[in-house]
């Protein structure tokens, strides 16, 4: 017989931004009564588990999928901080129904590909002189891993979902986390992408978030230093060194500029580089972010690349489709949605669009 798992409760409520008060409200039964229900203290009859599925548009199927949520990764931590309690709880729901999906069309749909993303602990894997490996020399390794030409990376998403991961379009709803990721066993790496970030800043993000995944899931460190490493590695791994060392001989916003249309990166995340490597003086960093200021560029620069799109999702939901000869409907059911709420979230899918910023998720007021 199947048993009402109460975390998938609190995964539907939190995904349509309701508090629990505001969802008994809605439902006209008592909180003390819901909570009962959400917390597994006892078991919901049928009725409810049916008024709660139409009230939140799942299936009542939904509530009944076995397993639990997963939170977000620790080396998100920073962010989270700022984040309200409201707003992270839609995120990370949105990422575990995403998840949920993505292992449900995995069982039928397989993904073709000889590389990976590897973990690699930094005190085990010796870099130079023997000593513990760097994030610039961990990003040269994987580029060298994967066979990299010298140059830019053309596409960042198409690269991670040709070696092994999945990128998810995603609308966070904020703009304080532009993507993020998770290393799930029986999963490929997952990597989740807020549409409405500009597309240079996604290119370093999924970079960053890369580093994490190479880094830091074998290891633990603090907070601020999983995030400098991951930065230091998004940086070496789209921008190499020993190329962009002789194009920052000379530093000002018209290089800058030209070279971001080059390597498709900002111009902020440049300067960061050539700090880092020391081709510039903190005066000249300093400055450099000063005029950046005063021409409003530090929230948006202008001439970003073009949009990436990713592609392994579509063809995920195409495949079951087309190939296996599912309709909307039986698909929507296998993901525990409602029809209009499948086309509402994988209707960039189903047409082969780029991601529009459109929700994914609804939030039903």
């Amino acid at each position: 017989m199947e048993k009402f798992n109460h975390n998938m409760m609190t995964l539907a409520r939190d995904a349509r931004g309701l508090t629990q008060a505001e969802l008994a409200d809605r439902m006209g039964v008592g909180q003390g009564t819901l909570s009962k229900y959400e917390t597994g203290f006892s078991d919901p009859p049928r009725e409810f588990v049916e008024d709660l599925a139409a009230e939140l548009k799942f299936l009542p199927s939904f509530f009944f999928e076995p397993g639990r949520p997963y939170g977000m990764p620790p080396f998100h931590y920073r962010r989270r901080k700022k984040l309200s309690s409201k707003a992270l709880a839609r995120i990370v729901a949105e990422m575990n129904i995403r998840r949920l999906h993505i292992s449900k069309m995995l069982v039928s749909f397989s993904m073709r590909t000889n590389a990976f993303i590897p973990e690699i602990n930094p005190d085990e894997y010796q870099g130079k002189g023997r000593t513990a490996i760097t994030p610039e020399e961990a990003a040269r390794v994987i580029r060298e891993m994967w066979m990299l030409p010298t140059g830019p990376i053309p596409n960042m998403m198409e690269l991670l979902e040709a070696n092994g991961g999945v990128v998810i379009p995603c609308d966070f709803g904020t703009d304080l986390i532009d993507a993020m990721s998770q290393r799930i066993d029986g999963l490929p790496v997952l990597f989740f992408v807020n549409v409405n970030a500009p597309s240079d800043r996604i290119r370093h993000t999924l970079a960053h978030e890369l580093g994490h995944m190479v880094l830091h899931t074998a290891q633990v460190k603090s907070d601020e230093e999983m995030e400098d490493e991951a930065d230091e590695f998004a940086g070496a791994f789209l921008v190499p060194a020993n190329e962009i060392r002789p194009q920052l001989r000379r530093f000002d916003l018209r290089q800058l500029a030209n070279l971001k249309l080059y390597w498709k990166v900002s111009m902020g995340s440049l300067a960061v580089r050539a700090a880092r490597l020391k081709i510039i003086t903190p005066y000249q960093s300093k400055m450099f972010w000063i005029e950046m200021g005063k021409l409003g560029y530090r929230r948006r620069e202008p001439n970003e690349p073009p949009k990436e799109s990713p592609s392994l999702l579509r063809q995920m939901v195409s495949f079951h489709l087309k190939k296996l000869g599912y309709t909307a409907k039986q698909l929507s059911t296998l993901l525990h949605l409602t029809e209009p709420e499948f086309n509402v979230m994988y209707r960039s899918e189903i047409l082969g669009e780029v991601p529009s910023g459109r929700p994914p998720l609804r939030v039903v007021k």
